[in-house]
């Protein structure tokens, strides 16, 4: 009798393993689905939506880069080489850019879930769902969609790739590490070539993560920064043919931006700002802990009723993802302007999971290099927001997928148990609706733009590679009536303008001008007028005295006509009006629609002598 109740209870944890395995398998699928409607969704919205501001002066800055004699951030000569292999199809961009963000995401993850508990190899496919799934988090960066290529993605990029390098390199010189150190070196460069501020600062944690580890090797170490002074090195040769060049082209960037951000001293880059979690906030992030908790209990208790709410769980919350993706809800839940702190209840999750399932002593369980790098994480988000103008909050919650992982440290002792880590797919999928939550709000609401994007219904034809984007019929109308009356009356791509309007690269860049200084002259900034001379004095006279003018009379940006004078040409008398054309609602953030007028020189001779007599005068 003992003997056959031994053998049904073999028979009954048997049938257990084989349930759960099931269950866990399902919960992957449906982990791996969320993912893949995620990617569709963006890889078919790429195509919608044009703002005339910041994403404009991401293509102006791709399109040419080496007509600017100076820049603090050098994304523009990093991704010019994409913009002529996808001749400048401004969807292909945007695709790829969602796809390299989510890939070297992905490739973070893993890497580090894998360091994290190097004993849980069964269960591959939940190690590929949960990854797909966390990685994800990483998708929050376009939550106000921009998603065209910038100094922004490109510093998280550098990011992913150093946390890539942190989690491979060792003291060891074996070919794992050593990949591990080139990679720190490479994520190096590319953060000084896309935010300075963010390679300095860096350098600052990595240092101290490096000495605190004990994870230093002079050889190695000298690998890294070898790699990065090399591509460095070859960059400055690239772009300006010297160090010297190079270095002044970051330096007058530098000294020029001061007149935008004349205040910006050190204690104001290296500030801690204010952020609000609001009432609503908090129940969002409960709400968001107590499902994903829920869902861990039932793949962790191996219990039928455990399971069925696993799967309930999951399915609920694909369909939510299925859902905002087709576009079934329209309604946005309002986080407001710190909208992606809600990441903050899937990290409780992680949390409370880790003492809830763990069992006693589980920090104990935790050795010092993976509390190291949990630190190291943590302090990434400043490091990818310093030295912005936003709100550091606000910014570096596009990097919060670091301080993600770093709670999900606290849950590696239960994956080196259990040998895999299937209990925290539901965590994944919470992540997954987090940020299925955050874009669809961006594309709801997207800044600059009059309409959600899935309104957008007109196909427009962009630049002189004509570029096919879906817009509103306002915006469509906008870019045809300026391109029309420019090329009526003789506009050819190529030929230089100077925007005055201060919020219209846009515009410039369907014309297929060559905008000259700057790929966009800033307005509304109390230095404005100055740093649109400084950066105009660096363009030859005559390319000054050929430029077309666009300007908005007594628009909320524009800058003083003025200029034009204090470079050299005569305005109005050397100029003709050749044509005009309203702005669209929404347009550069503003609702009501202004005037903008387009002139020519008309004897760009005599502007040419003006300004080389005012440059010499001044020289003298």
């Amino acid at each position: 009798m003992n003997e056959i109740a031994k053998s049904g209870l073999i028979q009954e944890d048997i049938h257990g393993d084989r349930m759960m395995a099931v269950v866990q398998h399902v919960i992957a699928l449906l982990c791996l689905i969320s993912t893949a409607i995620i990617v569709a969704w963006l890889w078919k919205y790429s195509a919608y939506g044009l703002d005339f501001t910041d994403d404009s002066f991401y293509l102006v800055s791709m399109k040419n880069p080496y007509i600017y004699n100076f820049s603090t951030t050098q994304f523009g000569f990093i991704y010019h080489r994409l913009y002529m292999l996808f001749d400048g199809d401004i969807a292909s961009l945007r695709r790829f850019n969602v796809l390299t963000t989510l890939f070297l995401a992905w490739w973070f993850v893993y890497s580090f879930l894998s360091w994290l508990a190097p004993e849980a190899q069964t269960g591959r496919l939940s190690l590929y769902a949960a990854t797909a799934g966390l990685a994800t988090s990483a998708l929050i960066l376009f939550d106000s969609w921009l998603p065209t290529p910038n100094y922004n993605g490109l510093a998280l990029h550098a990011l992913f790739i150093t946390g890539i390098g942190v989690v491979l390199a060792e003291r060891s010189h074996h070919f794992r590490s050593c990949i591990g150190w080139l990679l720190i070196g490479l994520g190096g460069w590319l953060a000084f070539m896309a935010k300075p501020s963010t390679a300095f600062a860096l350098a600052i944690v990595l240092s101290i993560y490096l000495l605190g580890s004990k994870k230093i090797s002079l050889r190695l170490l000298l690998l890294s920064i070898c790699t990065a002074v090399a591509l460095l090195l070859m960059s400055a040769w690239f772009i300006d043919g010297s160090v010297e060049a190079f270095a002044r082209r970051i330096q007058l960037g530098i000294n020029y931006g001061q007149h935008l951000n004349g205040n910006n001293t050190i204690m104001q880059i290296f500030r801690i700002d204010n952020f609000r979690f609001r009432v609503k906030d908090q129940l969002i992030a409960a709400a968001i802990t107590a499902i994903g908790l829920a869902g861990i209990w039932g793949i962790i208790t191996g219990k039928p009723r455990g399971a069925f709410l696993a799967i309930a769980i999951s399915i609920c919350l694909l369909s939510l993802i299925a859902a905002l993706a087709s576009g079934a809800i329209h309604g946005t839940i309002g986080l407001g302007e710190f909208q992606g702190l809600s990441i903050f209840g899937v990290m409780l999750i992680a949390a409370v999971a880790s003492f809830r399932f763990g069992g006693r002593g589980i920090l104990k369980k935790i050795s010092s290099a993976q509390w190291s790098m949990a630190a190291l994480f943590i302090s990434i988000p400043y490091v990818y927001a310093i030295g912005t103008n936003r709100n550091y909050w606000v910014n570096g919650s596009w990097a919060g997928i670091f301080i993600l992982l770093a709670f999900v440290t606290l849950l590696a002792p239960i994956a080196r148990t259990r040998r895999n880590w299937a209990f925290a797919l539901p965590l994944a999928l919470c992540t997954q609706m987090v940020a299925a939550v955050l874009l669809q709000t961006g594309l709801e609401q997207p800044p600059r733009q009059p309409q959600p994007l899935r309104l957008n219904d007109t196909i427009t034809e962009i630049g002189p590679q004509r570029s096919r984007l879906v817009l509103s019929s306002g915006f469509a109308s906008y870019i045809t009536a300026s391109v029309g009356i420019a090329q009526e009356n003789g506009f050819r791509s190529g030929t230089p303008v100077i925007d005055l309007t201060g919020h219209s690269p846009g515009i410039l860049f369907a014309l297929g001008a060559k905008s000259i200084g700057q790929p966009w002259i800033l307005g509304g900034w109390p230095g404005t007028f100055e740093f649109a001379k400084a950066s105009l004095d660096q363009v030859s006279c005559d390319e000054v005295a050929l430029a077309w003018l666009l300007l908005e009379s007594n628009g909320p940006n524009s800058i003083s006509t003025g200029l034009i004078s204090a470079l050299g040409p005569n305005f109005p008398a050397g100029y003709q009006k050749v044509g005009g054309w309203q702005t669209a609602k929404g347009a550069a953030g503003f609702d009501s629609r202004r005037d903008q007028e387009l002139y020519k020189p008309v004897n760009p001779d005599a502007g040419g002598k003006a300004c080389r007599a005012l440059r010499a005068g001044s020289a003298g």
